[in-house]
Protein backbone atom coordinates (compact mmCIF):
# COMPACT_ATOMS: atom_id res chain seq x y z
CA UNK A 1 0.00 0.00 0.00
CA UNK A 2 2.91 2.38 0.72
CA UNK A 3 4.07 2.10 -2.89
CA UNK A 4 0.69 2.99 -4.42
CA UNK A 5 0.18 5.83 -1.97
CA UNK A 6 3.58 7.28 -2.87
CA UNK A 7 2.90 6.90 -6.60
CA UNK A 8 -0.28 8.97 -6.32
CA UNK A 9 1.10 11.54 -3.88
CA UNK A 10 4.63 11.98 -5.24
CA UNK A 11 4.78 10.70 -8.82
CA UNK A 12 7.69 13.00 -9.76
CA UNK A 13 9.91 11.47 -7.07
CA UNK A 14 8.62 7.89 -7.37
CA UNK A 15 8.59 7.75 -11.17
CA UNK A 16 7.14 4.24 -11.37
CA UNK A 17 3.74 2.62 -11.67
CA UNK A 18 4.61 -0.63 -9.88
CA UNK A 19 7.38 -2.10 -7.73
CA UNK A 20 10.36 -3.55 -9.60
CA UNK A 21 10.20 -7.20 -10.61
CA UNK A 22 12.58 -9.94 -9.52
CA UNK A 23 13.70 -10.18 -13.16
CA UNK A 24 14.83 -6.55 -13.10
CA UNK A 25 16.52 -7.09 -9.75
CA UNK A 26 18.46 -10.09 -11.06
CA UNK A 27 19.75 -8.11 -14.04
CA UNK A 28 20.63 -5.16 -11.81
CA UNK A 29 22.78 -7.22 -9.44
CA UNK A 30 24.33 -9.57 -12.02
CA UNK A 31 27.35 -7.24 -12.56
CA UNK A 32 28.10 -7.23 -8.81
CA UNK A 33 30.57 -9.51 -7.07
CA UNK A 34 28.73 -10.34 -3.84
CA UNK A 35 31.15 -13.02 -2.62
CA UNK A 36 33.17 -10.72 -0.35
CA UNK A 37 32.53 -7.74 1.93
CA UNK A 38 31.40 -4.72 -0.09
CA UNK A 39 29.71 -1.38 0.41
CA UNK A 40 26.66 -0.70 -1.78
CA UNK A 41 24.90 2.65 -1.99
CA UNK A 42 21.29 2.52 -3.08
CA UNK A 43 19.67 5.61 -4.59
CA UNK A 44 15.88 5.54 -4.18
CA UNK A 45 15.17 2.25 -2.45
CA UNK A 46 11.41 2.75 -2.52
CA UNK A 47 9.83 0.11 -0.34
CA UNK A 48 13.02 -1.97 -0.22
CA UNK A 49 12.43 -4.47 -3.05
CA UNK A 50 16.10 -4.47 -4.16
CA UNK A 51 17.35 -4.04 -0.59
CA UNK A 52 15.50 -7.15 0.62
CA UNK A 53 16.94 -9.21 -2.20
CA UNK A 54 20.45 -7.85 -1.63
CA UNK A 55 20.30 -8.77 2.05
CA UNK A 56 19.80 -12.40 1.02
CA UNK A 57 22.96 -12.32 -1.14
CA UNK A 58 25.56 -10.08 0.52
CA UNK A 59 28.04 -11.18 3.19
CA UNK A 60 27.56 -10.36 6.88
CA UNK A 61 30.42 -7.84 6.62
CA UNK A 62 28.87 -5.97 3.71
CA UNK A 63 26.94 -2.70 4.07
CA UNK A 64 24.09 -0.96 2.26
CA UNK A 65 23.61 2.80 2.52
CA UNK A 66 20.23 4.02 1.27
CA UNK A 67 19.41 7.55 0.09
CA UNK A 68 15.67 8.18 -0.06
CA UNK A 69 13.59 11.39 -0.10
CA UNK A 70 9.99 10.12 -0.10
CA UNK A 71 8.73 10.52 3.51
CA UNK A 72 6.51 7.41 3.48
CA UNK A 73 9.33 5.25 2.09
CA UNK A 74 11.83 6.69 4.59
CA UNK A 75 9.52 5.78 7.46
CA UNK A 76 8.93 2.28 6.08
CA UNK A 77 12.65 1.63 5.42
CA UNK A 78 13.72 2.90 8.85
CA UNK A 79 11.14 0.68 10.54
CA UNK A 80 11.79 -2.35 8.34
CA UNK A 81 15.59 -2.27 8.80
CA UNK A 82 15.84 -0.91 12.36
CA UNK A 83 17.45 -4.17 13.55
CA UNK A 84 19.63 -4.69 10.48
CA UNK A 85 23.14 -3.44 11.31
CA UNK A 86 24.26 -3.69 7.66
CA UNK A 87 21.87 -0.92 6.57
CA UNK A 88 21.84 2.84 7.11
CA UNK A 89 18.98 4.95 5.73
CA UNK A 90 19.79 8.58 4.86
CA UNK A 91 16.65 10.70 4.46
CA UNK A 92 18.38 12.79 1.79
CA UNK A 93 18.70 13.09 -1.95
CA UNK A 94 21.30 11.05 -3.82
CA UNK A 95 23.35 14.16 -4.62
CA UNK A 96 24.11 14.40 -0.86
CA UNK A 97 25.95 11.05 -0.88
CA UNK A 98 29.23 12.86 -1.55
CA UNK A 99 29.02 14.35 1.99
CA UNK A 100 29.10 10.95 3.68
CA UNK A 101 31.67 8.88 1.81
CA UNK A 102 35.30 9.39 0.95
CA UNK A 103 36.40 9.58 -2.65
CA UNK A 104 36.75 6.08 -4.10
CA UNK A 105 35.21 4.26 -1.12
CA UNK A 106 32.06 2.63 -2.58
CA UNK A 107 32.01 -0.64 -4.54
CA UNK A 108 28.60 -0.33 -6.22
CA UNK A 109 25.78 2.15 -6.58
CA UNK A 110 22.37 0.74 -7.41
CA UNK A 111 19.96 3.43 -8.63
CA UNK A 112 16.25 3.46 -9.33
CA UNK A 113 16.07 7.24 -9.58
CA UNK A 114 13.51 8.58 -12.08
CA UNK A 115 16.06 10.65 -14.03
CA UNK A 116 13.56 11.27 -16.83
CA UNK A 117 11.45 13.34 -14.42
CA UNK A 118 14.38 15.30 -12.99
CA UNK A 119 16.10 18.50 -14.09
CA UNK A 120 19.28 17.91 -16.10
CA UNK A 121 21.46 19.81 -13.60
CA UNK A 122 20.25 17.58 -10.76
CA UNK A 123 20.93 14.46 -12.84
CA UNK A 124 24.50 15.68 -13.51
CA UNK A 125 25.05 16.49 -9.83
CA UNK A 126 23.90 13.00 -8.82
CA UNK A 127 26.04 11.29 -11.47
CA UNK A 128 29.12 13.35 -10.55
CA UNK A 129 28.62 12.53 -6.86
CA UNK A 130 28.29 8.85 -7.74
CA UNK A 131 31.48 8.85 -9.79
CA UNK A 132 33.35 10.64 -7.00
CA UNK A 133 32.48 8.09 -4.30
CA UNK A 134 32.94 4.96 -6.45
CA UNK A 135 36.13 2.91 -6.21
CA UNK A 136 38.38 2.86 -9.27
CA UNK A 137 36.67 -0.24 -10.73
CA UNK A 138 33.34 0.46 -9.07
CA UNK A 139 30.06 0.24 -10.93
CA UNK A 140 27.08 2.55 -11.09
CA UNK A 141 23.98 0.53 -12.08
CA UNK A 142 20.87 2.49 -13.08
CA UNK A 143 17.59 1.42 -14.59
CA UNK A 144 15.21 3.50 -16.68
CA UNK A 145 12.11 2.77 -18.70
CA UNK A 146 13.49 4.74 -21.66
CA UNK A 147 17.02 5.73 -22.69
CA UNK A 148 16.28 9.45 -22.33
CA UNK A 149 19.31 10.15 -20.10
CA UNK A 150 21.85 8.23 -22.16
CA UNK A 151 23.76 11.41 -23.08
CA UNK A 152 24.15 12.57 -19.46
CA UNK A 153 25.19 9.13 -18.25
CA UNK A 154 27.78 8.73 -21.03
CA UNK A 155 29.15 12.20 -20.28
CA UNK A 156 30.04 11.16 -16.72
CA UNK A 157 30.65 7.42 -17.31
CA UNK A 158 32.20 6.77 -20.73
CA UNK A 159 32.27 2.96 -20.13
CA UNK A 160 28.63 1.86 -20.28
CA UNK A 161 27.02 -1.49 -21.08
CA UNK A 162 23.29 -2.07 -21.43
CA UNK A 163 20.84 -4.77 -20.49
CA UNK A 164 17.10 -4.93 -21.03
CA UNK A 165 14.24 -6.83 -19.45
CA UNK A 166 10.72 -7.20 -20.80
CA UNK A 167 9.76 -8.90 -17.54
CA UNK A 168 9.04 -5.73 -15.57
CA UNK A 169 6.11 -3.31 -15.58
CA UNK A 170 6.99 -1.37 -17.64
CA UNK A 171 9.97 -3.09 -19.34
CA UNK A 172 13.29 -1.54 -18.33
CA UNK A 173 16.77 -0.69 -19.60
CA UNK A 174 19.74 -1.17 -17.27
CA UNK A 175 22.89 0.96 -17.56
CA UNK A 176 26.02 -0.67 -16.16
CA UNK A 177 28.57 2.11 -15.82
CA UNK A 178 32.18 1.47 -14.88
CA UNK A 179 34.35 4.17 -13.40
Amino acid sequence: MTFLKSVFNNYRTVGAISPSSRFLYKKMISPMDLTHDIHIVEFWAGDGTFTDALLQKITQGSRISIFEIDPSFIKKLQSKYKNENRIVVYPLGAEESIRFFDKGSIDYILSSLPFGLMKTLVVFKILESAKHILKENGKYIQFQYFLQNKKEIHHIFPKVRYKFTFLNLPPAFIYICKK
